[in-house]
């Protein structure tokens, strides 16, 4: 298990609705016990898809186990580190103080990383709406499971070795001016453990007329546990 990284930074409370594009990873309820994610967008400090563990240090308003969620998106707002939405942000409260903490609307938090785990989920890549076929293609990785991070992204026609390498827009958003035309494979590299490895998806992953908004099953899992350094490290369970 790699060891906790955890930092202190400040949430921000969002009344309003996010926007489609941040709700695809989002879950209905959220469990302090069990991992039931919901989703937070991150300020523009995030380079990669995680699953993190949030207290906020308001001892008397918020447990001591806080909360589970998925960063997943970027909030392009610079006045706070994180945005949650209100089922995420009286998630960390105690048992009756859920609208106390609710209105002080910003708040004080602590983080570490921990495991995501997508049992019954595949990797899957969501066709963004800033796509434009043939050639513009924007993507953004879902399910990323394991503790792990995609450093490179390549496509390629099927049954092609031509393949040409994607950029990363930010955290899990990667794209290309020259997209293939056809069906189209990706590869990535992933990290694992100290090293990075290659991970195929064996298969047709975006057909041909591929559409922007849909979320296409790449049909590999990453569970790897990527290995790094903290400073300082917290490496008790957070209950």
């Amino acid at each position: 298990m790699a060891p906790w990284l955890w930092a202190s930074m400040e949430v921000t409370l969002q009344l309003g609705a996010l926007p489609s594009t941040e709700r695809v990873l989002a879950v209905e309820h959220v469990s302090r016990l069990e991992m039931k994610p919901i989703l937070f967008c991150s300020h523009k400090w995030l380079s990669f898809s995680f699953t993190a563990q949030v207290r906020c240090k308001n001892r008397r308003l918020c447990s001591t186990g806080g909360v589970r969620v998925i960063l997943t998106d970027l909030n392009k707002s610079n006045t706070t580190d994180l945005v949650f939405s209100p089922r995420a942000f009286t998630a960390m409260a105690r048992d009756g103080t859920a609208q106390e903490l609710k209105k002080l609307g910003i708040l004080d938090v602590e983080y570490k990383r921990i495991p995501c785990e997508y049992k019954e989920q595949n990797l899957s890549i969501r066709v963004e709406e800033s796509s434009k076929r043939p050639d513009r293609l924007v993507i953004k990785f879902l399910y990323q499971g394991g503790q792990t991070d995609i450093m490179a992204v390549d496509v390629a026609q099927v049954g092609s070795w031509n393949w040409r390498f994607m950029s990363r827009e930010y955290g899990p958003v990667w794209s290309t001016r020259r997209a293939p035309a056809g069906a189209l494979q990706f590869r990535m590299v992933v990290t694992g453990g100290y090293d990075g490895k290659w991970v195929w998806a064996e298969k047709a992953v975006l057909p041909a007329e591929w559409k922007t908004g849909s979320i296409y099953d790449l049909g590999v899992q990453l569970t790897d546990i990527a290995q790094e350094g903290c400073y300082p490290c917290d490496t008790r369970e957070w209950k």
